[in-house]
């Protein structure tokens, strides 16, 4: 009798913790956006079966590349998205496709998890997440009780199964983020168009107008970048291009969005800063192109930019396409007064190979 009523007991267990599984499962399956598919599985696994610890391990490549400037930039999302190599990823879970539990030599495997987490748990539960058969993550649970996840104790089965459904969810999210990320994106660079650049700017123009808070927009382009092309061939011109994105990503993160308006102009637009700020950025990525030429095969390619700005507060335009147009009358003016100059360099560069 007693064996029955322990039996009952393990079925009514499991039927409570298979009603946490599909709560989670139906929590994320409708989700399209990848930062709110971390946000939600972590929290609900936490919620669900009291977990201090969960995060997700993502690798910074294909097919999972363009997630990686949205996670980044989520509030909320430190310590619950990783990027990881994947070399580290099959160093921790090995060939197959199982959950694996560790609770002795956590450090072995501090690469895959969080730094704030390294020195406190005591066992961790790492399950592959993968799109297409290959692996792209892994989806981490942790506790300071090294009991929690005792390979020697406990079952995968259902953590397992977990990991199918979110790696199904993941790449439909991936899916849905890639279509969105190819029409918004200049297939090049990876910057945001053109298009995208007018709907922002005509959304950040009419906050600015009605807070009386500043926005500038600056336009770069590369001098003599007619030149490097016919003369190093558009695969030296094409990675100009992309250098230059790039750099201006580096620089602009955090502090506004970056452009690819037509051929070799650039637009980087800094909400809420002003004028003279904008163009200190713009100064400081001429700067480092200046000190630092690309290399291409055997050659140092130098290069150098132009650049011209407005704002709203400084130039009170009428519209975002006027903010825009003076912007870009600037940046004429400037590479005007500085043609026989700036250039010079590339140019004696360019005649020295020829």
């Amino acid at each position: 009798m007693h064996n029955i009523d322990e039996l009952i007991e393990n079925v009514r267990q499991n039927e409570q913790i298979a009603l946490k599984f599909f709560n989670i499962e139906r929590c994320i399956l409708s989700i399209g956006r990848c930062d709110q598919f971390v946000s939600t599985l972590t929290k609900e696994v936490q919620k669900q079966f009291n977990v201090p610890f969960v995060w997700v391990n993502l690798i910074n490549e294909a097919p999972l590349a363009h997630l990686v400037e949205t996670l980044e930039k989520t509030n909320g999302l430190k310590d619950r998205v990783l990027f990881t190599r994947r070399p580290a990823m099959i160093d921790a879970i090995g060939v197959g496709n199982k959950t694996v539990l560790v609770n002795d030599n956590i450090a072995r495997y501090s690469e895959v998890i969080p730094l704030s987490y390294r020195s406190i748990i005591g066992s961790v539960a790492i399950s592959p997440l993968t799109i297409d058969g290959e692996l792209v993550g892994l989806f981490c649970q942790a506790d300071q009780d090294p009991h929690r996840y005792d390979p020697h104790v406990k079952d995968t089965f259902l953590l397992d199964q977990l990991s199918i459904k979110i790696s199904i969810c993941l790449s439909n999210v991936t899916a849905r983020e890639k279509l969105e990320y190819l029409a918004t994106r200049d297939s090049l660079t990876g910057l945001l168009n053109r298009r995208q650049l007018e709907l922002m700017l005509e959304r950040e123009f009419a906050r600015s107008k009605a807070n009386q808070r500043d926005l500038t927009a600056v336009f770069i382009d590369c001098d003599a970048f007619k030149s490097i092309n016919d003369t190093l061939g558009h695969n030296c011109g094409d990675e100009v291009l992309e250098y230059i994105a790039k750099r201006l990503l580096r620089h602009v993160y955090k502090q506004g969005l970056a452009f690819r308006f037509a051929g070799d102009e650039f637009v980087f637009v800094t909400p809420g800063k002003s004028y003279e700020q904008a163009l200190a950025i713009a100064e400081s990525i001429h700067d480092y192109l200046q000190a630092n030429p690309l290399r291409y095969k055997s050659n140092l390619v130098p290069i150098t930019i132009s650049y011209g700005g407005a704002s709203v507060l400084s130039d009170s335009p009428s519209s975002y396409k006027q903010l825009l147009k003076l912007a870009d009358e600037r940046l004429y003016n400037y590479k005007n007064n500085r043609k026989r100059s700036v250039p010079t360099k590339v140019f004696k560069f360019l005649n020295k190979i020829r």
